[in-house]
């Protein structure tokens, strides 16, 4: 699509009358379309075949919810209000697998995504940032009362809230098995393993649970509602602060222009809109979604700090990415990037003097990182989690996995787990091995970049550098992955995209609308390995491998 643009010399007021009103139908069209696409999706996943879970188990909202799934799909089996392996039926070996139901899972992704792929090509001229806004509250509210999740991890969110505000235990060192008599016991799958999230997520969901509980409302699903719409919440932040940066990062390099206004508006609603980002902030309720809050707040204080060279704004970028790794400590790995940015910010003035500013930010980061885990420290109790995390040694989704799997299958052994947190010794072995390509590759990555100053001199290229070194932990270290880690790989890829003038063009191309419309599709169709029986239909020639 030819994109009609007018001059760069257009002043600010011309710009600023176009944020407010859209121009024609087409934007609320596809808006509504989008919406009835997504209202599809939400009908379908409730199907039992597809092996996900009920979204408010043991409530009168649930019952109305799955109305319109009966009245489509009349005497079809729906989601059990219980965890789907206590269902007799999974453990049956001939249960069949049906093409139709993962065929319509497949069809409601694509749907979807294609509206999603036409958004992006026929709406960033013809939108405002408001529409924006108040299109992706409207389809996030839609996603808000899915009856269906995709995955359980919300209810084990919602474990560690309990035993932190209800039962005023440590919820990084209390195994859930402690409060089994609890009734948000029986949804949860991870039931000897302690928070796999560190201090800031269990501030954040302690404070919905103390919510919920001030409101007389100690239900299970009335926190998975608070839980959803927080993600709400933290997608339109990130929304907010992907518009916000996108401006810093731009208009000091010219005036404001049509042009940039344009290239704003697309990387906004490319975040915005985007079905991956939506559907893991507002029906699985990913802490991903404030983990990309916290870090693009943090890129906007870098932003400001660049411009004004006022300290407090570096020290509060530090600050913002602390407690991101305080909720995931895997995001620990891309804190280099701005020391890494700092040593080569200034290389007129000596090592010493180049080497204070860095020194002093690391110290704020550790420091940050101390406090906010000294309450929950327990005598050094706390570090159990690095043996029973199960991403410490098994293998999910990963190529690991297939070689795992291939490996067991042509020496004809079985893959069978030392206990429930602990994978086999063929996944111990390639964690071991992912492990060592992990620390080459992102040393190698370090190392460039420090023999290379002028490579990460800019903040667009230090923000590509966060997004590839995340990339390279998700792809080369880690044998455990899930769709939701995106989330900030894609955030951080858009506003290193946006932030680079000579990438910019880039983002009016098909391929850039194609490439996000395809890894949005290719993430959320993981799920449709977990179909009752495609887990257990063996390939030819190769039955171990499913």
């Amino acid at each position: 699509m030819a994109y009609s643009l007018t001059p760069l010399t257009q002043t600010s007021k011309t710009e600023s009358a176009a944020t407010e009103h859209p121009s024609g139908s087409l934007p609320v069209l596809l808006a509504l379309l989008l919406g009835m696409g997504l209202l599809a999706l939400g009908v379908i996943l409730p199907l039992r075949a597809l092996y996900f879970y009920q979204a408010f188990p043991g409530s009168r909202l649930e019952h109305w919810l799955l109305l319109p799934t009966h009245l489509l799909f009349p005497h079809q089996p729906l989601i059990s209000p219980r965890h789907p392996l206590d269902a007799q039926a999974l453990h049956n070996a001939n249960a069949p697998l049906n093409w139709r139901d993962l065929l319509l899972f497949w069809g409601g992704l694509a749907l979807i995504c294609l509206l999603y792929l036409l958004a992006l090509r026929a709406l960033p001229s013809l939108i405002s940032y408001r529409f924006i806004l108040l299109s992706t509250t409207f389809l996030g509210f839609t996603l808000v009362l899915y009856p269906a999740l995709t995955s359980q991890d919300v209810f084990s969110y919602i474990t560690y809230a309990r035993i932190g505000v209800i039962y005023h235990l440590n919820p990084l060192t209390t195994l859930p098995i402690a409060i089994s008599r609890d009734p948000i016991y029986q949804y949860i799958f991870w039931t000897t393993q302690p928070s796999a999230y560190g201090p800031t997520w269990i501030a954040c969901t302690s404070l919905l649970q103390w919510l919920a509980l001030e409101l007389h409302h100690n239900s299970v699903w009335g926190m998975v509602l608070l839980l959803r719409l927080f993600g709400l919440a933290m997608h339109l932040g990130a929304t907010a602060m992907l518009w916000s940066c996108s401006g810093l990062a731009l208009l000091p390099q010219e005036g404001p222009s049509s042009r940039l206004h344009l290239t704003r508006l697309t990387v906004t609603l490319a975040l915005a809109w985007n079905p991956l980002l939506l559907l893991e902030a507002c029906v699985n309720a990913h802490n991903d979604a404030t983990i990309l809050f916290l870090i693009l707040l943090a890129c906007w204080s870098l932003l400001h700090w660049r411009r004004s060279q006022w300290l407090p704004w570096l020290f509060a970028a530090t600050l913002f990415l602390a407690l991101a790794a305080c909720l995931k400590i895997t995001f620990i790995v891309i804190f280099p990037g701005l020391l890494l940015f700092l040593l080569a910010h200034d290389e007129r003035r000596s090592l010493w003097q180049r080497l204070q500013l860095p020194a002093t930010v690391l110290l704020v980061y550790i420091g940050s990182i101390v406090l906010l885990y000294w309450p929950f420290w327990h005598h050094g109790a706390v570090l159990r989690l690095l043996r029973v995390n199960p991403s410490a040694s098994m293998a999910r989704n990963t190529p690991y996995e297939f070689l795992v799997h291939l490996y067991a299958t042509i020496a004809g052994i079985r893959l069978i787990q030392l206990d429930l947190n602990t994978g086999s010794y063929p996944e111990i072995v390639a964690h071991s091995i992912a492990t060592l390509l992990f620390v080459l590759a992102y040393g190698g990555l370090c190392l460039y970049t420090l023999r290379r100053p002028a490579s990460i001199r800019r903040l667009s290229a230090l923000f590509g550098w966060m997004a590839l070194a995340w990339l390279l932990f998700c792809f080369v270290g880690s044998t455990w992955f899930w769709p939701w880690y995106l989330v900030s790989w894609l955030g951080l890829s858009l506003l290193a995209l946006v932030s680079d003038q000579s990438w910019q063009s880039l983002l009016h191309s098909r391929a850039f609308a194609i490439t996000l419309a395809l890894t949005a599709f290719c993430m959320l169709s993981i799920y449709a390995g977990y179909v009752w029986g495609m887990e257990r239909t063996g390939l030819p020639f190769f039955p171990g491998l499913q």
